[in-house]
């Protein structure tokens, strides 16, 4: 009996005779570190502790605690010598085997007899419960079946509030051509964009999926037809903006803007200097000498330039009034023509 106390306490790392309270503690502490289902776990070794710690407080609790044994406990267990390791060997396998059946069980089958342990024999090996082989150390091989992982509901919630986070409208660029009507008079022009609108199905909102229209962005393209007051003086890098004609916001955001950049076409005969005309007009010797008034073209039409006699090449002369009207303004700007004698 006391070969078998020593050899777990030994088990546990306990000196002999150690107290109940510290046979608990010693065994719930090495629980944790070798339980099978902890990373790093010991499966052997968990039964071994389990094994020794149900030996020394179900037989020997009687002989370290301070309260005296009732009259019935002292008849059934005086002295250490009553003590019976194999019946106690017979009581663990008989609870193994109910938990086993109850609860299931990954420890493989018993292979060999657990050595049987008697107060006239020395321990020189370790108590071991049934199920483990003390011939080989290699650990039992187990059969993995794949679990199917589902994504739990905090999972699924946060994507679905991701998919509804809201999202400003982007803004939409154009270009627009400019004619030189337009450019002279303003005047209204029509023009077809290409924007995203909230999903007529869904309407961008958390219930959107991938079966949806939209295939789960919550957005769709469409076509739309527009009409746009262009002003006169329209000009290269001048901007018209359309509020909210842009990409539509998603979940109560605002939506973008459409920008219109103007293209202007360019004056026929003339190069274009902000709101002013430059050209060249060419006369003959004849007139030129002699003077005399010409048709000059502008984009207003045609107009009389008196030229003066003995006109030379270089010469510049300036009609006032007759460029293009200013960027968002009443006035108009000036044409400068060049003379060059031919």
């Amino acid at each position: 009996m006391a070969s078998s106390q020593s050899t777990c306490y030994q088990l546990l790392g306990l000196p002999e005779n150690a107290p109940l309270e510290e046979v608990r503690r010693a065994y719930r502490k090495l629980a944790r570190k070798l339980h099978p289902d902890i990373a790093g776990g010991d499966h052997g070794r968990f039964a071994e502790i389990t094994a020794a710690y149900n030996v020394l407080t179900g037989r020997t609790a009687a002989n370290r605690t301070q309260t005296p044994p009732t009259p019935a406990q002292s008849t059934a267990r005086t002295t250490d010598s009553d003590y019976d390791a194999d019946k106690a060997y017979a009581d663990f396998q008989k609870r193994a085997a109910a938990w086993r059946a109850a609860n299931g069980s990954r420890a493989p089958k018993p292979t060999v007899e657990p050595i049987a342990v008697s107060p006239a024999t020395p321990a020189v090996e370790p108590v071991r419960p049934v199920g483990f082989a003390t011939a080989s150390n290699e650990p039992p091989t187990a059969r993995v079946v794949p679990e199917e992982i589902k994504d739990g509901l905090w999972t699924r919630l946060r994507a679905k509030f991701r998919r509804a986070a809201p999202v400003e409208g982007a803004d939409v660029y154009l270009t627009l051509p400019v004619d030189l009507s337009t450019i002279l008079r303003g005047g209204e022009q029509g023009i077809a964009i290409q924007r995203a609108v909230a999903c007529p199905s869904c309407m961008g909102g958390p219930s959107r999926a991938p079966s949806c229209v939209c295939s789960g962005s919550g957005r769709v393209l469409v076509r739309e037809k527009l009409k746009v007051q262009v002003p006169a003086g329209a000009k290269a890098g001048a901007k018209l903006r359309l509020n909210g004609k842009g990409h539509e916001g998603m979940v109560g955001r605002n939506g973008g803007d459409l920008y219109l950049l103007l293209e202007p076409v360019q004056v026929p005969g003339y190069l274009r200097d902000g709101a002013n005309l430059r050209g060249t007009l060419e006369i003959s010797c004849d007139h030129a000498e002699a003077g005399g008034p010409v048709s000059v073209p502008t984009p207003w039409g045609t107009v009389r330039l008196d030229v003066p006699p003995a006109t030379r090449t270089g010469m510049r002369f300036r009609l006032q009034g007759q460029g293009l009207p200013q960027w968002r303004r009443e006035t108009r700007g000036d044409l400068f023509l060049k003379i060059a004698v031919r």
